[in-house]
């Protein structure tokens, strides 16, 4: 039995198929899609018979490329898009929560002056300096008490005493040296 060849309507009809997948009909894609079955040269012969009937109209290389970057463009724009509106979302949740952090060290600040005052309050005050009469009556330096005893007692380490004349007579000690 003889073997029919490929004809022109099965070339017509793969072409189409693989132009409404967005693929190229090259003689190679056809050929694939045929099964890989009929000659390149038949393919070839019969694709453009199919593009001088169509004078013109079929899809050509150029329009295909023109119609594939239309396409990525449109799709990059809308990734683009998202992810700015993704973003923005990200950055809005991120404000708020610095805002409310914010009003947080407000509140803990506020309530840490309210302790510092509070506990200002609670300490004993004379003249705005506190009472110190307690430490000043006995440090070493206390109130001055110029009697010759105290003199004596302190070991004349600031004083000297002069006991030759009617009066005691107290006078500082310069040291040189």
């Amino acid at each position: 039995m003889a073997r029919t060849g490929l004809t022109k309507s099965q070339v017509r009809a793969t072409r189409d198929q693989l132009l409404a997948e967005g693929r190229y009909p090259s003689v190679d894609a056809v050929r694939h899609a045929l099964g890989d079955t009929g000659s390149k040269s038949t393919i070839h012969k019969h694709l453009k018979e199919l593009a001088e009937e169509d004078n013109g109209a079929g899809v050509k290389r150029e329009d295909t490329a023109r119609s594939l970057q239309t396409l990525v463009e449109q799709l990059a724009d809308k990734l683009h898009d998202d992810a700015e509106r993704r973003f923005n979302a990200l950055l809005e949740e991120k404000e708020r929560e610095l805002a409310e952090l914010r009003r947080k060290v407000e509140r803990l600040s506020a309530r840490i002056e309210e302790l510092e005052v509070d506990a200002y309050a609670d300490l004993p005050h004379d003249n705005g300096f506190g009472n110190f009469s307690n430490l000043f009556a006995s440090s070493r330096g206390g109130p001055r008490d110029d009697t010759p005893f105290n003199v004596i007692l302190a070991g004349g380490r600031t004083m000297t005493v002069d006991f030759d004349s009617p009066q005691i007579q107290l006078t500082p000690r310069v040291f040189q040296g």
